[in-house]
């Protein structure tokens, strides 16, 4: 019998001992568990705070988007304004630049007759201007003839908008071109 009992108290020691080692594995592996956890659990709360202030930055940065469209607007209409004007004051340029060069021609050609007028003037004492000055005249004035017509034009003759080719008068004639029955050519 007291093999018996040392068996009950061997086993009794043994499933005690038993029990103890394992609360002890099982103590660990949950204290692990819960310390996993909580290591989470702290990451989880930085990540959710970094997402709350990143989501407050795309917030100010759409306002201020928000705030700055209206003078983005602006600008956008006054550069097409700007844009406008400038188109005008070329446009304007250029009828002046056009009237410049047939001031200047109309100069040069009464300098010439002048010149002409006064040295032939003494010889013939008639107001005609001589056939050499009238053929050297159609050789130094420039009109314009265009891509597809048949007529010869002053510089700013509202048929030159499309196209524009110079050539001398005498050339133009000499083509066939005859003069614009508006500027004259």
């Amino acid at each position: 019998m007291d093999g018996r009992k040392f068996d009950k108290n061997t086993l009794k020691t043994l499933v005690i001992a038993a029990s103890l080692l394992l609360n002890c594995v099982l103590g660990g592996a949950s204290y692990t568990y819960y310390h996993h956890l909580a290591e989470q659990m702290n990451e989880t709360a930085s990540l959710q705070s970094q997402v709350s202030h990143l989501e407050g930055s795309v917030s100010d940065l759409q306002a201020q988007v928000d705030e700055s469209q209206p003078t983005i607007d602006d600008l956008k209409a006054q550069v097409a304004s700007l844009t406008e004007e400038k188109n005008g004051l070329q446009t304007q340029v250029d009828t002046l630049t056009s009237q410049k060069v047939d001031l200047q021609k109309q100069v040069d050609t009464l300098k010439a007759g002048a010149s002409s007028g006064s040295s032939s003037g003494s010889s013939s004492g008639g107001s005609s201007v001589p056939a050499a000055y009238s053929s050297s005249d159609d050789q130094s004035e420039t009109v314009y003839v265009t891509d597809t017509g048949s007529k010869y034009h002053s510089a700013g003759c509202r048929y030159l908008k499309k196209s524009q080719i110079p050539m001398s008068l005498s050339e133009a004639k000499r083509q066939g071109y005859t003069a614009c029955s508006v500027c004259g050519g």
